[in-house]
């Protein structure tokens, strides 16, 4: 553990001189310049993240898209002021991976073996910023988002085959975002979902084909929205388990049901958008965080009977 937090400290330092250079010269650039008319993409493999070192602040539409085998999800976390991302790389990876690996020895539930000893600064108001939710490998999905100024983590917190997070094998990166701001504007929803700590609420009809989703946090934190596509025969109490991060075999593959997308964790009040192409068929909503106290919702896309009778 040590060797790695020393590893992962040279290579910040070394790659904080590629962004301060990269930060002037966005700086340099005109507001044209930095109109954001396209599409952003940002790809995870098996593992590490492809995506920009710096971004202009507002709303960016993200294509983001998993070519790796396992499951990959992104998480953007928006520091708070005076902390660096070697500070959370240190202060909060290495505390969680300590805990995890006696997890694993002692064959318990992460949280059972007591406080973690993450520093007071994590998990402050208005630190989580969105992302993708779970994509099963193959699979693709577009959000929209809404990034502050500030210095931000990517990470993935799916463990490997081998049980071992995927922020600890390379899928975690600094990301700049500056005071610059983009000039794109949200998109109009199709439906909207509104979290609550107890509830899963939707406004407007899931059809076949496109659908742009509108994701809302009215209440509470650390709530977020995942997509997982389910055969006829899949246990839903099997899904909930397997995404519970506190469990010993919680994000642990192989996943229980295809994820095909959503919006990771939001602050409250925060907005968020993602689209999803359906097929005919059954499907399940359900937030990581509070789907075992019931925020959760199966769909089923006609004309899914016609599926369920064959």
């Amino acid at each position: 553990m040590k060797a790695f937090l020393k590893l992962l400290t040279i290579s910040f330092l070394i790659h904080l001189g590629t962004l301060t250079a990269t930060i002037a010269q966005h700086h340099s650039n005109t507001s044209g310049d930095l109109e954001n008319t396209g599409m952003l993409e940002i790809v995870a493999t098996d593992f590490a993240f492809q995506a920009p070192d710096v971004l202009p602040s507002g709303w960016h539409t993200i294509e983001f898209t998993n070519t790796g085998s396992e499951p990959h999800m992104l998480l953007f976390h928006r520091l708070p002021e005076g902390i660096t991302f070697q500070d959370f790389a240190i202060d909060v990876w290495g505390p969680l991976d300590e805990v995890w690996q006696e997890t694993k020895e002692h064959e318990k539930e992460f949280m059972q073996l007591g406080g973690i000893g993450l520093p007071n600064w994590f998990n402050a108001p208005e630190q989580w910023m969105g992302g993708g939710g779970i994509l099963s490998g193959g699979h693709s999905t577009v959000l929209t988002l809404y990034l502050e100024p500030g210095i931000y983590t990517m990470e993935c917190y799916v463990k490997t085959v081998d049980g071992e997070f995927h922020a600890m094998e390379g899928m975690l990166r600094e990301l700049i975002v500056t005071d610059l701001r983009s000039e794109k504007k949200p998109p109009e929803a199709d439906i909207k979902i509104t979290l609550t700590n107890r509830s899963m609420s939707m406004e407007g009809d899931i059809t076949a084909g496109h659908n742009l989703f509108e994701v809302y946090l009215a209440e509470g934190r650390n709530h977020n929205v995942h997509f997982a596509r389910l055969d006829i025969h899949t246990e839903i109490n099997e899904v909930l388990d397997w995404i519970d991060w506190s469990k010993l075999e919680g994000l642990w593959p192989p996943e229980p049901a295809v994820f095909v997308g959503g919006l990771h964790l939001l602050s409250k009040g925060g907005t968020g958008y993602f689209t999803l192409d359906l097929e005919p068929r059954r499907y399940l909503f359900l937030s990581e965080m509070t789907a075992g106290d019931g925020v959760m919702k199966e769909v089923f896309v006609e004309p899914y009977n016609q599926h369920r009778s064959n």
